[in-house]
């Protein structure tokens, strides 16, 4: 690729990505991106940074250790403050680079320009993205497969780096474990590199590259078990978050599997797309004949087979599959249950393999009767859906503006999930609509009533309400769970200082401080000088 080439496509890709996605630089954080906020004063205090790497991401229970991505919004605020729109400025950036580099590797693995400027292209726009780009915790997926990528430029070079793959590696492992794709998928490329993998001369002459990417997995994997403990091949959550963690693992597979179905439908016919699909949204498949369970557990056949099918006669369709391949299965909920049942963000890196596959496929049927009808056919159609999937994917960047926007289209797409539902009742109470926010949270509670922050936030109607009695037993109820919400101890301190009952005050406090003594009289010192 000339260098002029190179520069116009970066260009052309940062152009794109600010045009369709520049109105996040004006949105707030909003649902997950609440965490960065509750982690400030460690993430801003650049004298912490060596802490801020051995920390779990969110919990310790949540199974995943993700210290590039916590390094990245330590950097954020040190660099460029604490307003969001820097955060969102980074994902923009890295989505950018992502898509630049995309068609690099491509380019020079293929000789195929038409098929890397395409398939990135594709990549570009697809709707089902919209979450991973503006929503900020959603830099997880997008650094993921960014680093990946430099693994796997770094492999085509003539003279590959060994430290480099391993470093990359780990960086990408380090953004989230969806990343483990990137092993195989190194051989796969090295392969087709080098029409051979596994005779003497090739393997002696990746030897350091494999070391490299020992030594990156090691590093990564061996401060994983030293921060998560327990939690390093597992996950605990609630009901709400992954109902599959709770169900027979027939029932999870089928789901799983009814689960692929959805995500394939939403990834090129993008209507309807959600940022929830926890409790109780999606049902519980029972049945293998479920038509959807059929059509996914079909698709896992094909991509599985298909690159061994398609090694040979056609490398461009098994490196697809590939791609695809090890990078769904870690977030299927096949293997073992995961976090979470599903979430658009989650087919950030898989779809890469989707949109090589397609691409490849239209470029084969036109190339097989290039007439001068089809060449505009062709051209008319990548530009009718390039335009297309550009339009819904700049719409939808709109309900992660703010956190009323989303909660209201949440509630919209997801009507039966219980947080949806009670984070709209939060937004409703918030902007001091008591009527509607009741309404949204006794739906939430009539869905289940074993959602903690629903509880809680039902418990702060009732003490608007005045009736503070009802409101003390839904605040202990919100802390009585597996997962308790925490906050409670706050709401319960505040009626007791409510009633200048300092001792009771102090003794939620202390809860909610875990002991510390100097943040509580700092807490209540106000409150008691009044």
């Amino acid at each position: 690729m000339l260098h002029k080439e190179k520069l116009i496509w970066l260009v052309f890709c940062f152009l794109a990505v600010f045009i369709i996605y520049g109105r996040t630089l004006f949105g707030d954080f909003v649902f997950d991106d609440r965490g960065i906020v509750e982690h400030q004063a460690l993430l801003s205090d650049l004298n912490k940074f060596d802490q801020v790497l051995m920390l779990p991401y969110l919990t310790e229970a949540a199974g995943a250790y993700r210290p590039t991505i916590l390094a990245s919004y330590a950097l954020n605020y040190i660099l460029l403050g604490p307003e969001p729109w820097g955060f969102h400025l980074i994902n923009l950036l890295f989505y950018a680079a992502s898509i630049f580099l995309i068609a690099l590797v491509l380019k020079r693995l293929f000789k195929d320009r038409a098929l890397a400027y395409l398939t990135a292209a594709l990549f570009l726009v697809l709707p089902i993205h919209t979450e991973a780009v503006a929503n900020i915790v959603g830099r997880a997926e997008i650094l993921s497969l960014f680093f990946s990528l430099l693994v796997f430029w770094e492999l085509l070079k003539e003279n590959v780096v060994w430290w480099r793959v391993g470093f990359w590696l780990a960086l990408a492992l380090g953004s989230k474990e969806t990343a483990v794709a990137a092993a195989p998928i190194v051989l796969l490329i090295i392969y087709l590199k080098e029409k051979e993998i596994f005779c003497r001369l090739v393997l002696q002459k990746y030897a350091k590259t494999f070391l490299g990417m020992f030594l990156g997995g090691a590093v990564y994997f061996g401060l994983r078990f030293l921060v998560l403990g327990q939690y390093f091949l597992k996950s605990a959550t609630s009901l709400v978050e992954n109902p599959l963690q709770f169900v027979s693992a027939k029932e999870r597979i089928f789901t799983a599997f009814s689960v692929l179905t959805m995500y394939l439908e939403k990834v090129f016919w993008p209507f309807n797309l959600c940022s929830d699909y926890s409790f109780n949204q999606l049902t519980i498949i029972k049945s293998f004949l479920s038509p959807a369970t059929l059509i996914g557990a079909l698709v896992i056949i094909f991509f599985s087979l298909a690159i061994f099918i398609f090694l040979k006669r056609a490398p461009v369709l098994a490196l697809a599959s590939a791609i695809f391949i090890f990078s769904y299965l870690p977030i299927a909920n096949l293997i073992f249950p995961t976090g979470t049942i599903a979430g658009e963000r989650l087919m950030f890196y898989p779809s890469l393999g989707l949109c090589l596959f397609l691409v490849w496929l239209i470029l084969s049927v036109y190339r097989l009767a290039p007439k001068k009808i089809l060449v505009y056919f062709c051209l008319a159609f990548f530009s009718a859906v390039f335009i297309f999937y550009s339009y819904l994917s700049l719409k939808r960047s709109g309900d992660w503006l703010t956190e009323k926007r989303l909660f209201t289209s949440a509630a919209k797409c997801a009507p039966n999930s219980v947080l949806s539902q009670s984070n709209l009742g939060a937004a409703y109470y918030l902007d001091k609509d008591l009527v509607n926010a009741k309404k949204a949270l006794l739906r939430a509670e009539q869905i289940y009533n074993g959602y903690p922050k629903g509880v809680n936030n039902l418990g702060l109607v009732y003490w608007k309400e005045g009736n503070r009695e009802l409101a003390r037993k839904y605040f202990l109820r919100a802390l009585s769970f597996d997962f308790p919400y925490y906050g409670a101890y706050e709401n319960l301190a505040l009626m007791a200082i409510e009633d200048k009952n300092w001792a009771e005050a102090k003794k939620w406090l202390l809860e909610l401080y875990s002991g510390n003594q100097t943040a509580v009289d700092s807490y209540i010192a106000p409150y008691q000088g009044r």
